[in-house]
């Protein structure tokens, strides 16, 4: 029983996949890289409110960090997320 119970602790520590927030640094990096793919991003202009909306949305989720929030929001640029694994898939230049 003993062994079981280790064998199933270990299959469950290789299957979790470990989670955080993108930092300042990559969603600056993604957001220079990413802002130049016109396939990744919206070609019409994005609303202010939604703007702010995506990237205050993003950061309650635990998406990105609070100062990635705080510079995409000074400098323009708003992350894209996957409808359905909740990943960011680009950081594009908005308003």
């Amino acid at each position: 029983m003993i062994k079981t119970l280790a064998l199933a602790g270990t299959l469950s520590l290789l299957s979790f996949e470990s989670f955080a927030a993108m930092d300042l640094e990559t969603y600056e990096y993604r957001a220079r890289i990413d802002s130049d793919l016109a396939s990744r991003c919206s070609t019409r202009p994005i609303s202010y409110q939604e703007f702010i909306m995506r990237i205050d949305w993003a950061f309650h989720q635990g998406l990105i960090t609070e100062r990635a929030a705080y510079w995409g929001k000074a400098y323009g640029y708003y992350p894209v997320v996957d409808f359905f694994d909740r990943t960011v898939v680009a950081i594009c230049k908005g308003v």
